[in-house]
């Protein structure tokens, strides 16, 4: 049963602002590059607070990257570059974006409130561990500015007649729009709040039978988890808002929702498989290898077979092939990944130890032609391209209390950071 509520948001006010401008993807998936690019966007752009630069002459808790985020959002909300709603409120938000293939597509998201406590009590069921040097940076953010600034992105299953309560909450004019640069083209973005009482209350049923799974942002959960238990144990009572955190949710079934592969490299080392064939008499006798004139084509091939096979495109110094075994409706539902089956029946085979792995024997891309150079410039000495995982794979881990692979998950586009902020 999913319990959200709504709240009272922050957001950026059109008569200020192009919402284009001061938007920004999540911090944990921008660049260098990137960083300066936004911060060169608009001097309000949302990475000021969110993932601000830091300075040689930085003094920690004095003048740094959090206390300067704090400095943003206050001078800001006094300006009227932000503007509190007074009722609370869910919020609708569209997102056209350009599928990979080119298409383009439309995500209906709820932005709303959901009780911020340890994953066995929590509405949300997640499916990765967490690191704590990420959980450290975000709890120091939220201190200093008291404010959620990016969604835990979530999906729901099970929520009948949901697509008909939210398409009659938003046939009016939005609150705010704009575009974005996206990962395959132009995005944009619309917002509604949905502030009265009754489509509130219907948006809540139609929710409440549903289940929640975290598609990205479990640092940031972790995070709101530890700052509601800090909060209380300072006295917050339990309605007060430092125990809530702000997701984004999006329907599971929706065509919308992607997910891209990450594929893999095994970085050189003594032992290591040299060749297709060196590795293919590494294997069990369930795998089958066929060559293939290019990666590519291996991609495509190993995607044709993904229903009834692990199948994978594997580059090596001496050309490509299509790597594949059928599929077994055997162990949980972790061992039965594509990415879970490539580390325990290839990538150990090939040479690798767990030790290895965990200490950064491979390296991750979305881009097939990166495994081509990177096995081409002896980089690498074999190259993986796996096929995506389905959200329904994603949610029979979380149902079953696992945890996915390292880079299993790679959920598109993902929800911008700067649509609505919740004070905590």
């Amino acid at each position: 049963m999913a319990a959200i509520r709504p709240f009272a948001g922050i957001r950026y006010s059109p008569e200020h602002v192009r919402l284009g401008g001061v938007l920004a993807p999540p911090y944990d998936v921008i660049t260098p590059s990137q960083l300066e690019a936004l911060y060169g966007r608009d001097l309000r752009n949302i990475t000021r607070v969110d993932f601000g630069m830091s300075y040689p002459d930085d003094e920690p808790g004095v003048n740094d990257r959090y206390t300067r985020a704090a400095g943003f959002v206050e001078s800001w909300l006094e300006l009227g570059v932000l503007v509190r709603d007074e009722a609370p409120s869910l919020y609708l938000a569209d997102h056209e974006f350009h599928a990979p293939e080119g298409a383009i597509r439309h995500r209906r998201g709820v932005l709303a409130l959901v009780r911020a406590v340890p994953w066995e009590q929590s509405e949300l069921r997640p499916h990765e561990r967490t690191l704590r040097e990420p959980k450290e940076d975000r709890l120091q953010l939220l201190r200093a500015t008291g404010m959620q600034t990016s969604p835990v992105f979530a999906i729901w299953k099970d929520a009948s007649g949901i697509d008909d309560v939210l398409t009659a909450v938003v046939d009016g004019p939005p609150l705010i729009g704009g575009r974005t640069d996206g990962e395959f083209g132009s995005e944009k973005h619309l917002l509604w709040r949905v502030d009265d009482p009754g489509a509130v209350e219907r948006i809540e049923a139609a929710l409440q039978p549903a289940t929640l799974y975290v598609a990205d942002g479990h640092h940031r959960y972790e995070t709101a988890v530890a700052y509601a238990a800090q909060r209380r144990a300072e006295g917050a009572p339990g309605d007060a808002p430092s125990q809530f955190c702000l997701v984004y949710l999006a329907a599971s079934d929706d065509p919308a929702l992607a997910i891209l592969p990450t594929h893999r490299l095994i970085r050189r080392k003594a032992g290591i498989a040299y060749s297709l064939d060196d590795l293919w008499a590494r294997l069990s006798d369930e795998w089958d290898a066929s060559p293939s004139p290019d990666l590519d084509t291996a991609f495509a091939e190993a995607g044709s077979l993904r229903r009834s096979h692990h199948a994978y495109a594997v580059a090596a110094p001496d050309g490509s092939a299509v790597l594949r075994r059928p599929r077994a409706e055997t162990g949980s539902p972790r061992e039965r990944l594509d990415t879970a089956v490539l580390e325990r029946e290839v990538l150990l085979p090939a040479g690798l130890t767990v030790e290895d792995i965990a200490a950064g024997a491979l390296a991750y891309t979305r881009d097939v032609t990166e495994l081509k150079r990177a096995v081409s410039a002896g980089e690498a000495a074999l190259a993986f391209a796996v096929q995506p995982v389905t959200p329904a794979e994603v949610m029979a881990v979380a149902d079953a209390g696992e945890t996915m692979p390292q880079k299993s998950t790679y959920f598109y586009p993902k929800v911008p950071t700067g649509l609505v902020l919740y004070q905590v």
